[in-house]
């Protein structure tokens, strides 16, 4: 036998709260067969534990063919300077350059000391004299007076045909002339390349007499040395071949250093 049970709408509170249950507010009748109206959802319930992972699954299709080439792309900035690298082995060494043009020309150096004395192997080239007489009495004035008669002429560096003696070795050289004056006066000179060094005036009242005179000159190559009659009128240079004679006389005293020495090394070279 079944009784019929009839739970009204506040019999059971509702709950919220988790675990807590909710009834529906329609009256339950027990005793009826057969299932009952479905009930409204119910709230999401808590996330349940992560699952196991599952079985890998199966490797894909082949490889794909290569794409083709791209574009160059934009040229990059240029990278820092790199530390130098250590010196390689030194090459061979090159053929010589050709030679360049001569450079000007240094400035003098410091003067050295003196050397020692040397010797002169000059031989004969230092040496120079002459002497020379008159051949002709009053010769020309104003003009070199010709000694034809050759007395000496070493170096033969007196010219008979010009009457002028002719510097050959620079240096310092005496000359000297003694002459006869017969009946008038003479004015006579010695002449350096035109410019007179010495003059003499001998006055002469009628008679016979000497006059002479002498010099030292300071001479250098190719200078001239001669005697000249420098007054018209005042020309009493006598000649006789059987009793007076008139001289003119020359020699080098000392050469310069600069013609030693350049002599001496030419001596010494043609000796080796």
């Amino acid at each position: 036998m079944l009784f019929p049970v009839v739970f009204s709408q506040s019999s059971f509170p509702s709950s919220n709260s988790r675990g807590g249950v909710t009834l529906d507010s329609s009256p339950l009748v027990c005793g009826q067969s057969g299932p009952g109206a479905t009930g409204p959802l119910g709230p999401p319930g808590e996330d349940g534990p992560d699952g196991r992972d599952g079985r890998r699954g199966a490797k894909g299709g082949k490889s794909g063919s290569p794409g083709n080439q791209g574009k160059p792309g934009v040229k990059g900035r240029k990278g820092a300077i790199g530390k130098t690298g250590p010196a390689g082995p030194g090459g061979p060494r090159g053929a010589p350059g050709q030679t360049g043009k001569r450079g000007a020309k240094g400035e003098s150096g410091d003067e050295g000391e003196p050397g020692a004395p040397g010797g002169c192997n000059c031989g004969p080239s230092a040496r120079s004299a002459f002497s020379v007489a008159l051949t002709k009495s009053s010769p020309t004035e104003h003009r070199p007076i010709h000694f034809r008669h050759i007395l000496l002429n070493e170096g033969n560096h007196y010219n008979a045909s010009t009457g002028k003696f002719v510097c050959v070795i620079p240096g310092v050289y005496y000359f000297s002339y003694d002459v006869t004056v017969g009946q008038r006066h003479l004015a006579l000179g010695l002449v350096h390349n035109d410019q007179f060094k010495t003059r003499t005036f001998d006055t002469n009242s009628g008679n016979y007499d000497v006059a002479s005179g002498s010099v030292v000159v300071q001479l250098q190559r190719s200078d001239e040395v001669w005697l000249q009659v420098y007054n018209s009128g005042h020309n009493g240079l006598f000649f006789d071949p059987f009793w007076a004679d008139s001289t003119f006389t020359g020699f080098l005293l000392y050469a310069d250093n600069d013609y030693l020495t350049a002599a001496e090394r030419k001596a010494n070279k043609n000796s080796t």
